[in-house]
């Protein structure tokens, strides 16, 4: 279950471990370790703390960014009117 060596990246689902800090999410999502430990301080990210460390299980990690996903594509919808030039 090791990340592939040449670009430090899981290859799949498979390989991504059950739970995951923030060392692991950079890897998963390509994300910067800063904006990995400001995602992980939002209120509704499902967090748990182990041992002093914040974790996520990945099913409930890509639940969450889907649901953020889901959220956001409704934010920008409201706020859209085809009619009108601006938003």
């Amino acid at each position: 279950m090791k990340a592939d060596q040449k670009s430090n990246r899981y290859c799949s689902y498979e390989q991504i471990p059950l739970f995951l800090d923030a060392n692991d999410i950079v890897k998963v999502l390509g994300l910067s370790r800063s904006n990995v430990y400001e995602m992980m301080r939002i209120e509704s990210f499902p967090a748990l703390i182990i041992g002093g460390r914040k974790m996520v299980r990945k099913e409930k990690l890509f639940a969450w960014l889907e649901n953020q996903n889901d959220v956001s594509h409704e934010k920008n919808t409201q706020n859209y009117n085809p009619t009108s030039s601006t938003f």
